[in-house]
């Protein structure tokens, strides 16, 4: 649903980032034919040394329209295209399928003209999977891809604009021999003391001969930090990654990545990395997060130093209405380094206020065995918004944890008040017989339900109260032989 919202956003704004790949992202291959016949295969085009400009638009879109007829890319097809330089194609991807061949030509109802007649570069129709391949999310989306596969997006920019992005040196196809070039450092973020950190970063070959050794070197404030001599058999344009080894950090440490070894072109050579040390931590872990308008957009982990998941909450678990707030106690098993991570499926956070919703928020504090407050190991406060977002934490003590706590230790009804149906979340330590009892305030009771046995983890039930007059009422929640009653208001 509110990838709708996104294209109604373009509507009235056309310019916008949320899910989008983002600017150095490698764009994705893709094969399609035009409204002519004629197949195109954009890698095949970038390998002959082409720059291309890809626009994602749809008919009924008013900006995408504006746009199209504005004469840019007409402009730039003529000095630059197939009878002008040869350098660059463009083209027109229609990606809504639900629109028709005549929406296409200007005849349908969901459509802002003809968008075929007067256009002099290719157009696909049916684009909707190239659109997902590119992580889409609102219409205009204009992409200048480079011979490298390297994307920026350029948006509905002047054709001088246009020209200056894929005329620019770092936009120009192979012509050295030995030219390998750093992309990006992809290795951990987070160090705990004297943990070891992975550094690894991507490179590519950007010669015209295969790549087969360099030499990289890791290093801060003019401090070498490690060297990695990499082998092996890289083609034009191809790209690996490159694990560099470990280091351990005792701060906050930024640091430059640098390819010493020598090739035909040291301006690509250099990239930087961080780390950033972990927040010191018990062992009980405490996650509140207040959801936005789309709760089933939001998953979290937290995993220990080998990747292993100590708990996970996958996109699509968490259901609720917009202000919601949902609480997990997390009791990690032994001391050590762990990461806390939070996803958003659509990419823009609990940033619910883009989208007519309340902004949400997500903070993982750890506690002592008296539910004392110890460290903030992350704090969100929904004002922008991410893909994915992380925070170290250094466990330094084990707690009892949440097995240890009583039921009303981990029992909350949310939202409360509220109309017609509330929920109940609840956690058990092991497998437990539950039920609830709602009680009103003379001891009748309104609503009565056996659980059954339920597994060790954490529970939620709706508790439906439609027929059952305003009011407060008790809810007493029994689970593995534990009691807890709580007062709720139905408005």
């Amino acid at each position: 649903m509110k990838h709708i919202y996104a294209l109604i956003a373009a509507l009235m704004v056309g310019t916008a980032s949320f899910a989008q790949l983002p600017d150095g992202s490698i764009a994705p291959d893709f094969t399609a034919t035009d409204i002519n016949g004629v197949e195109h295969n954009l890698y095949d085009l970038l390998d002959e040394g082409k720059k291309v400009i890809v626009d994602f638009s749809a008919t009924w879109c008013g900006p995408c329209w504006s746009y199209h007829t504005s004469g840019v890319f007409e402009e730039l097809y003529e000095e630059y295209g197939p009878d002008g330089t040869d350098e660059l194609r463009i083209f027109f991807i229609e990606a809504d399928d639900t629109t028709t061949d005549e929406d296409l030509h200007g005849t349908g109802t969901a459509t802002q003209g003809d968008w075929v007649t007067g256009t002099t570069y290719p157009i696909i129709d049916n684009g909707g999977s190239i659109f997902d391949d590119y992580a889409g999310a609102y219409y205009p989306t204009i992409y200048t891809i480079c011979p490298n596969r390297v994307l920026t997006e350029s948006g509905q920019a002047s054709a001088d604009e246009h020209h200056a992005i894929f005329s620019a040196n770092d936009c120009a196809a192979a012509s050295l021999p030995n030219d390998p070039a750093l992309l990006g450092y992809t290795g951990g973020t987070t160090a705990c003391p004297g943990e070891p950190v992975n550094l690894s970063v991507d490179m590519m070959n950007l010669g015209l001969d295969n790549l087969t050794a360099a030499t990289i070197e890791v290093s801060a404030g003019g401090s070498s930090i490690l060297s990695y001599n990499w082998m092996g058999q890289l083609e034009t344009y191809g790209i690996t990654n490159v694990d560099l080894g470990t280091a351990t950090f005792d701060a906050d440490t930024n640091f430059d990545i640098t390819i010493t070894s020598s090739d035909d072109n040291n301006v690509n050579n250099t990239s930087m990395g961080a780390v950033e040390l972990a927040t010191d931590a018990t062992s009980l872990i405490h996650v509140e997060i207040m959801v936005d308008n789309w709760p089933e957009e939001i998953g979290w982990s937290i995993t220990d130093d080998m990747g292993s998941a100590v708990e996970a909450v996958a996109p699509g678990s968490i259901a609720g209405a917009a202000g919601d707030v949902f609480e997990w106690w997390v009791s990690v098993p032994a001391t050590g380094c762990y990461a806390f991570e939070i996803t958003d499926a659509y990419g823009d956070g609990i940033n619910g206020s883009i989208w007519g919703s309340n902004d949400g928020y997500c903070t993982v504090k750890s506690y002592n065995d008296d539910i004392v407050y110890i460290s903030t190991i992350y704090d969100y406060n929904g004002s922008y918004g991410y893909e994915a977002e992380s925070a170290g934490m250094s466990v330094t003590s084990v707690n009892v944890g949440v097995e240890e706590q009583t039921l009303s230790d981990v029992t909350r009804v949310f939202p409360n008040p509220f109309v017609d149906q509330t929920n109940l979340q609840f956690t058990t330590a092991e497998a437990a017989e539950a039920s609830l009892v709602v009680y009103n305030l003379v001891g009748e009771q309104v609503i009565n339900d056996n659980l059954g046995t339920l597994p060790a983890g954490e529970h939620n039930h709706v508790l439906d109260f439609n027929g059952v007059t305003a009011g407060i009422y008790l809810v007493t929640l029994n689970a593995g032989g534990q009691t807890t009653t709580m007062r709720v208001t139905l408005k």
